[in-house]
């Protein structure tokens, strides 16, 4: 079950016209897909986020609610979409290549360029729309929102990034912002905003606010932030949606499963593919309590995913827990089985995990 505030925001679908977004139109050709409650709607695929589909105008759909075939048509779909990089200075989707390199920090009571070079590309941003009505900006980004913030960086800090972009602003603006509002966030340029179109359409109508969006520029969450109780609502919904996507949380394996056991066939139609792990049954942060610091187990899986076998290296977990890893693995974990030239065939599956000092 998903957690509550998720419940509330999604309702199994999420629509952009919700939102109240000056967006532009879809360039990827739209298709007619079927919806959680039956409905149909036209949109084209954006992404797989843990358990959901998630497409180009917002609608997020859990992937156990699309058939084989659309598993597969939401895949081949998604071909054309860059992956995420390792390396944000490579990167290519919509977002990250429009602010990279154009990006500010606050050091004392200036702003300075920042170096995003060799940094893993962002899942998601939180972009801050600021006006210089400066009452309303200083009055969105002074109370709770550092506090909110600086948390979700601090639980995802590899997912989300968040930066400041300043509507009919100027560099003064944008200084006085940095220095009353003592956020841990980032900041546009002014002078290249103009540059960053897709961000551009996406400016609330009354130019402040808060807007969770995808790195290819797919809003979710916001932007009404005009009170306390709609900031903390964006960031309670943010929060849900990461916690369910997180590869511990077992909530969306099943989803995550019936995607991949529809699509791996199809993308490994010539050629193979070891079985596929569905999340991570272990936690790293109960292995360091544990004072275990890495796991390694080698399992054999059927045709069907079935777990045949389990085998933990003693070496890296104490021969007295060993019985307690080899249950739990045979009881938590998930696979999608190999393939073979698009079939499925037994394979055997290296489990590791290295828990930081």
């Amino acid at each position: 079950m998903l957690p509550h505030p998720l419940v509330r925001a999604l309702s199994l679908i999420i629509a952009v016209a919700g939102l109240g977004l000056c967006l532009g139109t879809a360039a990827a050709k739209s298709e007619e897909w079927k919806g959680a409650n039956g409905a149909t709607f036209s949109a084209s695929p954006s992404d797989v986020i843990g358990p959901w589909a998630l497409f180009d105008n917002g609608t997020l759909l859990p992937l156990s609610l699309l058939s084989p075939e659309d598993c597969v048509r939401f895949y081949q779909g998604l071909q054309a979409k860059p992956a995420r990089a390792t390396n944000w200075a490579q990167a290519t989707s919509a977002i990250s290549a429009e602010i990279y390199g154009r990006l500010m920090h606050s050091k004392g009571n200036e702003l300075e360029a920042d170096n995003e070079n060799g940094r893993l590309e962002p899942e998601f941003y939180m972009v801050f729309f600021t006006a210089n009505d400066r009452n309303q900006s200083w009055n969105m980004l002074s109370n709770s929102t550092p506090a909110l913030y600086a948390k979700l960086k601090k639980d995802y800090p590899d997912w989300v990034e968040g930066f400041v972009f300043g509507v009919g602003e100027v560099l003064q603006d944008q200084y006085d912002i940095a220095v009353n509002t003592k956020g841990d966030w980032l900041f546009t340029n002014f002078e290249t905003e103009v540059q960053m179109r897709t961000l551009k359409q996406m400016i609330p109508t009354n130019l402040y606010g808060i807007l969770f969006v995808t790195r290819d520029g797919v809003p979710l969450f916001g932007p009404q932030a005009n009170t306390e109780e709609q900031i903390k609502d964006i960031f309670a919904k943010v929060n849900g949606l990461l916690q369910h996507i997180a590869p511990t949380d077992p909530r969306g394996w099943v989803a995550e499963a019936h995607y991949l056991k529809a699509v791996q066939p199809v993308a490994y139609a010539h050629g193979h593919a070891d079985p596929t792990l569905i999340g991570n049954p272990l936690s790293a942060a109960t292995l360091k309590q544990m004072k275990i610091r890495k796991v390694d187990a080698t399992f054999e899986v059927a045709a069907d995913g079935k777990i045949t076998s389990v085998v933990v290296d003693p070496a890296t977990v104490p021969e007295k827990l060993v019985p307690m890893f080899t249950t739990g693995f045979q009881k938590k974990c998930l696979f999608v089985p190999a393939v073979d030239n698009g079939t499925f065939v037994a394979g055997t599956y290296h489990y590791h995990i290295d828990v930081a000092p």
